[in-house]
């Protein structure tokens, strides 16, 4: 053959990869639906005539070979026939054949041959069971999800149907059918928020650290979160690739430090971990002090460098306060630290250089098995707790119907105790022997006879502490009452310990004057005679009303509720021993 035959032959050749390239690129437009397109008469007259594409596919592909035979070695022409036959085989039963065509699969599930139905089964099969996504974080897996769990959702029918519309193309590479992918961004994004708390990481601000017996500064390093828009959209816009590749990277954001430099606070680093640096907890209701204090590595480790000086490490410290609460919490009467409270008083104490940061040791709510004998004010004055809050935290109970062994709730001792109290100052008042003694720094300060409430109107033992200071204060009471209305009677030096009801405050008076110019028990203490607080005399009520500063602590105790510290103890003796003395005077 001479060379100008040869190059019309291959003038040809490319002229019909050309055209099977154009009806290559109109195929696998999904399927909606198996039922035909209605059509005119004139349309399907005018498409009588056409070849399906995977026809003309074949007929060109034949005459490359024929083409190839002619100009090629005759043993290249048998291998070269051989293939065309079994070329030609395979076309013919693709053409023939309502299934899908060679090679061709979707997900990585194989669908040569396989009806349309079949395909779409197994494509929802393998989507729904086998598929597992890797989200991944700086290149590694942190969590595997199912799309579905992820929110992709696929067009199994869609796919199938564009495989099938693929034909022969297929042989012998292999066609990959893309998958035809939808994200429900909801079921996205509550995923990916779910992933911030793993995902975060907190930066490292500039701090401390102990080397062979020397303190040395630690860098501040940047954190890290998760951007939840941003990885959203990027799912969203790579939905086909992650379900091709099974990969969901994440995107974070740098969270930097606010101090990477230690070094100017170094040598107030060094002046602080040479002391003794000790948390001191006060229970206000036993008058107790706990120490706690740990070691130099450790305290080191609390500290970090800002832009005002040293600070708390808040997520180092919490683990030493964790340690604390466990075993506070297992003791009879459960008891804690408050997160908050500690983590600024110890840093009010790094600020203020102070070796010493005192807080509030606090107690949790409990319940109570009730006894023989329980009711609702008795179970009050066992408690010390006032009748109305234990109600409050009982909304479902019928006090009328009580039952031994049946079990109620109490609420935190801390709701008697609003404001911090005042560690060195303590008043004790006895209700069955009527006597008030008050402490400053562990010593008597004062001590004198008092009128407590009357068996109607009574006054609850209990942990309390001055809320109020009033000079002048007014009460009133069913007894005094008419049809035209109640009268007020008059205190002086009035301070309220707490409330009977919300507005109406019980608390510590001097005399009090009636509405009729006399004064209650003609003025005389030491008697059952008030509507619930503690009387004394006008003298001492003055004293004790400038010398108690709002949160001082008030102890008062009863048979029913024993002494709850040391000093209420101390003070049991102390009036046993005054009522004996006076005892002793009157009878000499």
């Amino acid at each position: 053959m001479d060379n100008e035959a040869k190059s019309r032959g291959d003038s040809r050749a490319r002229q019909r990869i050309e055209k099977r390239k154009q009806r290559q690129s109109m195929v696998g437009a999904p399927i909606s639906s198996d039922e035909p397109t209605p059509r005119t008469r004139e349309a399907r007259s005018s498409r009588q005539f056409e070849m399906p594409s995977r026809v003309t596919d074949g007929l060109d592909a034949l005459q490359d070979v024929w083409w190839y035979l002619k100009t090629h070695t005759p043993l290249n022409r048998v291998l070269w026939g051989f293939g065309s036959v079994v070329f030609l085989l395979i076309m013919i039963s693709v053409f023939f054949s309502p299934n899908i065509g060679y090679n061709v699969w979707a997900l990585g599930v194989p669908l040569s041959g396989k009806s349309v139905n079949d395909a779409q089964e197994a494509i929802l099969n393998t989507w729904m069971n086998d598929i597992k996504l890797e989200i991944m974080l700086n290149g590694e897996s942190i969590r595997q999800v199912s799309p579905i769990e992820l929110g992709l959702k696929i067009d199994p029918y869609a796919i199938a149907q564009e495989a099938r519309a693929v034909g022969i193309q297929g042989f012998p590479m292999g066609y990959e059918v893309q998958p035809v992918v939808t994200l429900d961004e909801a079921i996205a994004q509550t995923v990916l928020l779910d992933l911030v708390t793993p995902v975060y990481l907190a930066p490292y601000e500039a701090g401390y650290e102990w080397r062979d017996e020397q303190l040395v500064g630690i860098l501040g390093r940047t954190g890290r979160e998760l951007d939840v828009f941003l990885t959203l959209d990027t799912i969203k816009q790579n939905a086909v690739n992650i379900t091709r590749t099974r990969r969901v990277e994440l995107v974070t954001r740098s969270l930097p430090p606010t101090v990477v430099d230690p070094m100017p606070y170094l040598e107030q680093a060094r002046a602080f971990l040479n002391g003794s640096f000790t948390l001191v907890g006060y229970d206000p209701f036993q008058d107790v002090q706990m120490p706690w204090t740990s070691t130099r590595e450790e305290i080191t480790r609390w500290l970090m460098a800002s832009p005002n000086g040293l600070a708390l490490r808040t997520e180092a410290f919490r683990p030493f306060v964790n340690a604390i609460n466990s075993q506070l919490a297992s003791e009879a009467q459960p008891r804690y630290l408050d997160d908050r409270e500690v983590s600024e008083q110890v840093s009010k104490a790094l600020l203020e250089g102070s070796d010493t940061a005192y807080l509030r040791v606090r107690y949790l709510s409990t319940t109570m098995t009730l006894a023989s004998g329980d009711w609702g004010q008795r179970i009050s004055r066992k408690t010390g707790i006032p009748f109305r809050l234990i109600e409050n935290v009982n909304p479902n109970v019928d006090w009328n119907q009580l039952s031994i062994g049946a079990t109620i709730n109490l609420p935190s001792r801390d709701e008697l105790l609003v404001l911090d109290p005042i560690p060195n100052k303590r008043i004790v008042v006895d209700l069955d022997r009527r006597y008030l003694v008050a402490y400053e720094n562990g010593e008597v300060v004062f001590h004198w006879r008092i009128s407590v409430g009357r068996t109607e109107a009574p006054t609850y033992p209990g942990i309390f502490q001055v809320l109020s200071h009033e000079e002048k204060a007014y009460g009133s009471g069913f007894s005094l009452c008419t049809s035209t209305g109640c009268s007020q009677w008059e205190m002086a030096w009035f301070m309220g310990i707490y409330e009977v009801v919300p507005g109406l405050m019980n608390g510590f008076h001097g005399a009090v004057l009636l509405p009729n110019g006399a004064y209650l028990d003609d003025g005389q203490v030491g008697n059952a005679s008030t509507y619930g607080c503690v009387m004394a005399n006008n003298q001492e009520a003055e004293a004790i009303f400038r010398w108690a500063e709002m949160g001082t602590v008030v102890e008062i105790i009863a048979s029913e509720f024993p002494p709850q510290s040391e000093l209420g103890r101390q003070a049991m003796n102390f009036i046993s021993d005054r009522l004996s003395a006076d005892n002793t005077l009157v009878q000499g």
